[in-house]
């Protein structure tokens, strides 16, 4: 870069950072922020009916003008599109100063109604300062420079301090309502981010637990066969490996949120998965059964069950239009719901589904029925 165009990009540098971007939504909050400017018509309209002379209206003419200016360019800088937002409080502070000291050229041709432009001033406070700090601060500017102005001058006009005090009202309340806003958006945010994590750690249980327990079953089966059916032995391992990549892609497809079970597909899975279990299944599916992925993660869920916890014989599975029910003969339930029942009865509760856990045929074995709303 040549000497003579690093000048001239530190200028534009600085022509970006003295006036800001805005566009956008953002052109609507400036100018709903700026709108009111109307109302330094107040001390415009007082300094031209003053008896004072010519130079001093023409004085507070031109401050009011410049007081218009600076407080838009603050305004900018707070919905610029490079999100500056709040300024430090020691520059805010030095900016209020300017903005006083600009309006109080006003005084001697606008007297009183000088007050109007302390509104601004308590604006750019409260809007730029959290409101635990700025709404008392700006109500105190604005309250105790009125104070002084009906002390000193002995005004009667209540107009000069009620028509600022109900723009302080609005911007009070303007502010407070913003502030509550923004706070129900980050509680929202927090909840949706929360619900997020939870719904993905629930996949990522049920692809991890229903998978690593299938692989565990065929190397267990695997190791047994090794010696006396060495064939049956390496077809077991081939499915592992099959699996094991199947189980890699299902949980980077998982943690991106682009995958969700089928149906079809996990029934293929339970009958491999039980029969490599020596577990005898018994599948019952009507011909016009539901899709749902929530009877697919129900059908997940309850397999690996069957195979870690059940030691059962058998094991039915009956999948109507709207239901999902899985059956088996083992040492049934204790009363104690792992994390993978507790995600089923969430994902259930979130589409309105009933699910229900209790015995199986003659009171033995374990029973899980999810019917659909």
């Amino acid at each position: 870069m040549t000497t003579t165009q690093q000048p001239r990009r530190r200028a534009n540098q600085d022509k970006r950072s003295l006036w800001p971007t805005v566009s956008g939504p953002q052109i609507a909050g400036l100018f709903y922020a700026t709108v009111w400017l109307v109302f330094l018509a107040s001390p415009v309209m007082a300094a031209a009916y003053s008896d004072v002379h010519l130079g001093l209206k023409l004085l507070a003419w031109a401050a009011t003008g410049v007081f218009a200016l600076v407080y838009v360019w603050q305004m900018a800088r707070l919905f610029a599109d490079d999100h500056r937002n709040h300024p430090a409080p020691s520059r805010l502070a030095v900016i209020c100063v300017a903005l006083a000291a600009i309006g109080a050229l006003t005084i001697p041709a606008a007297g009183t109604w000088a007050v109007t432009f302390c509104v601004y001033i308590a604006a750019l406070i409260i809007f730029t300062s959290p409101p635990m700090v700025g709404i008392p601060i700006g109500v105190g500017v604005w309250a105790v420079s009125t104070a002084a102005a009906y002390l000193i001058s002995g005004e009667t006009e209540v107009w000069i301090a009620l028509g600022p005090g109900l723009g302080m009202l609005f911007i009070v309340v303007i502010r407070t309502t913003e502030h509550y806003e923004d706070r129900a958006r980050a509680v929202e945010q927090q909840l949706r981010t929360s619900e997020e994590r939870d719904r993905i750690a629930r996949d990522v249980h049920d692809v991890l637990g229903h998978s690593l327990t299938v692989l565990s079953i065929k190397a267990q089966v695997a190791r047994r066969l090794m010696e006396t059916e060495p064939q049956r032995a390496q077809a077991e391992l081939d499915e592992i490996e099959q699996l094991a990549r199947s189980s890699l892609s299902q949980v980077r497809t998982t943690v991106t949120r682009l995958r969700a079970p089928q149906l079809p597909e996990e029934l293929e899975v339970a009958r491999t998965a039980l029969e490599a279990g020596g577990i005898s299944a018994d599948i019952r599916a009507e011909e016009e059964h539901s899709e749902s992925q929530l009877l697919a993660w129900t059908l997940r869920e309850t397999i690996t069950n069957v195979l870690r916890h059940s030691q059962a014989s058998r094991c039915r599975i009956e999948i109507g239009p709207e239901s999902l029910r899985v059956t088996d003969d083992g040492i049934g339930v204790n009363g104690h719901e792992g994390s993978g029942l507790r995600g089923l009865r969430e994902r259930a509760k979130a589409e309105g589904a009933q699910v229900a856990v209790g015995a199986g045929d003659d009171a033995s074995g374990t029973r899980i029925e999810v019917t659909l709303a």
